[in-house]
């Protein structure tokens, strides 16, 4: 399969788990479902990730694709471990988020040489998000909850948005 269709496939399910978080922030959800959902697209992206790692001539995905990808599962996962578990002091995951905003960065810049400006403002808007996540949980700044929230759930729409297209063959555009 294409890469770009493979990345959609799991971007859809980034979008909506995105989009479910925000909601969570938000109060609309609980910890159980939260956690599901997490788990769900933290596997599915860890496949993709194994895939594009190591199945060879087969994938059409690089170790860098996987890195990044990567990126995502261990959020997600750690996101389903923490709902499971109920844990309130959530410093160590903001500090992960500060990591991967820093890294989504460079990462940005280089898809933009790729020429895929889509994918580019999105790894931009996720650099955001992270460092949003970072102010919220890794310095503890409960009164952003619901802005972080909101563009948390509004990030997930986009990125939804993207993901599908990916997924249908019909991005990039150029």
């Amino acid at each position: 399969m294409p890469l770009y269709e493979i990345l959609g496939m799991g971007l859809l399910f980034v979008g909506g788990v995105l989009f479910v978080n925000g909601m969570w922030l938000l109060g609309y959800g609980s910890n159980r479902d939260v956690a599901t959902f997490n788990l769900l697209t933290g596997l599915i992206t860890f496949l993709i990730v194994l895939w594009w790692g190591f199945g060879g001539d087969a994938s059409d995905g690089t170790p860098f694709n996987a890195a990044g990808t990567m990126l995502f599962s261990f959020t997600y996962l750690w996101i389903a471990a923490n709902a499971y578990r109920g844990i309130e002091d959530q410093r160590s995951f903001g500090w992960y988020c500060a990591f991967v905003a820093l890294t989504a960065l460079p990462t940005a810049y280089l898809v933009f040489l790729t020429g895929d400006v889509g994918l580019t403002g999105l790894w931009l808007l996720w650099a955001v998000l992270w460092a949003a996540f970072f102010v919220l949980l890794g310095l503890e700044r409960d009164d952003l909850t619901d802005p972080v929230g909101g563009f948390t759930a509004v990030t997930g729409v986009v990125t939804a948005i993207g993901g599908y297209l990916m997924a249908a063959g019909f991005w990039p555009w150029a």
